[in-house]
C-alpha cells in the first residue's frame, strides 16, 4: 500500500471512506469484441456523414471489419459498393481497393465522397502513380444514356451538375433535383429529403430523357419554377426543338427568370458545361 501511494496509483477521498487502487486507461486491455456488434449506432437522418443513399452503412461499423480482417497495403474488394463507405473506410486505413456497382448513380456518387471526405483525387495519372482513383465503364456515351432506366439516367444527370436527386420517383412535382449554392449552404441540416440548414436557396432541375424537348415541356417547367419562386431553373434533355428554345427566351423576358437548357453532351464536355453553368 505504502509503495502504492508513493507512485500515485492509490485514491486516498475525504471523510473516512475507502481508498481505491486507480487504474488507467492506456494499461488497460479492454474487453474483446464479441460476436454481436451493437454498440454502433446506424445511420439515421441526423447523422453527419447520412448522404441519403438507402443503404448507407456507417463508416466506424465498415473501419471496424476492415482493421480486424486486412493489414495495411492490403486490397479491399467491395463489389456491392453502394455509396462507398467501404472504400472511404479503405482509404483512411491505407488500404488499396477495389469498388463495383451496377448504378452509375452510385458510382458518381462514391467517387464524390473519395474526394470531398478523403481528398483523394479522380485522376488517370494520379492513379497508376498510387495517389488518386478512376471511375472506369460508366455511361459517357449518348449512346449508353440512352439505354439506361429513366430513374437512373434522372439521378446522372442532377449529380453531375452538382445536385441533389429527388428521392420521389413518382409525385415529384416536376423536379428531379437540386441545386444549392455553395455560397449559401455551410451544413447539411441531414433530413432525409436532403435539405440544408440556411435560407430557402436553391436552384430545381427538371431532367427528360428525351432526343429533342418540346415546348409543352418547358411550359410545364416554367409553371414549376413560378409556383416554387425560383428565379434561375435547370433543365437536361438530349436536344430541344426551336419552339422551347423560343418559348425559353420569351419566358425571360415575361418573368426576368431564367431557363438553362443543357443538352447531355453539354454535360459529357465538362468545359462547354462550366461556361453554360457560370
Amino acid at each position: 500500500m505504502e509503495q502504492f501511494i508513493r507512485e500515485g496509483r492509490v485514491a486516498i477521498p475525504s471523510g473516512g471512506e475507502v481508498p481505491r487502487y486507480k487504474r488507467f486507461l492506456d494499461e488497460s486491455k479492454g474487453l474483446p469484441v464479441g460476436s454481436v456488434w451493437d454498440d454502433i449506432n446506424p445511420i439515421n437522418s441526423q447523422a453527419k456523414e447520412s448522404l441519403g443513399y438507402p443503404t448507407q452503412k456507417p463508416l466506424p461499423l465498415l473501419e471496424r471489419i476492415i482493421q480486424t480482417s486486412s493489414n495495411e497495403n492490403d486490397i479491399v474488394l467491395d463489389a456491392f459498393c453502394g455509396c462507398g463507405t467501404a472504400l472511404v473506410a479503405a482509404q483512411k486505413l491505407q488500404r488499396q481497393w477495389i469498388g463495383i456497382d451496377v448504378s452509375p448513380t452510385a458510382c458518381r456518387v462514391m467517387a464524390k465522397r473519395l474526394r470531398d471526405v478523403c481528398g483523394f483525387p479522380e485522376d488517370e495519372a494520379l492513379w497508376k502513380a498510387g495517389r488518386g482513383f478512376v471511375v472506369r465503364d460508366l455511361p459517357w456515351t449518348e449512346e449508353k444514356l440512352r439505354a439506361i432506366p429513366p430513374f437512373e439516367f434522372e439521378n446522372w444527370a442532377v449529380i453531375a451538375l452538382g445536385g441533389i436527386p429527388n428521392k420521389t420517383q413518382v409525385g415529384d412535382r416536376g423536379i428531379d433535383g437540386r441545386i444549392y449554392p455553395v455560397s449559401a449552404a455551410p451544413e447539411r441540416r441531414g433530413r432525409a429529403k436532403g435539405e440544408f440548414e440556411f435560407t430557402d436557396v436553391w436552384y430545381p432541375i427538371q431532367v427528360k430523357q428525351k432526343d429533342k424537348v418540346g415546348r409543352p415541356d418547358i411550359d410545364s417547367f416554367e409553371a414549376v419554377m413560378m409556383r416554387e419562386e425560383r428565379p434561375l431553373g435547370f433543365f437536361v434533355a438530349f436536344d430541344y426543338s426551336d419552339d422551347a428554345r423560343e418559348e425559353i427566351g420569351a419566358f425571360f423576358k415575361r418573368t426576368g427568370r431564367m431557363v438553362r437548357a443543357l443538352t447531355v453532351q453539354d454535360i459529357l464536355d465538362e468545359a462547354k458545361l462550366g461556361m453554360k453553368l457560370a
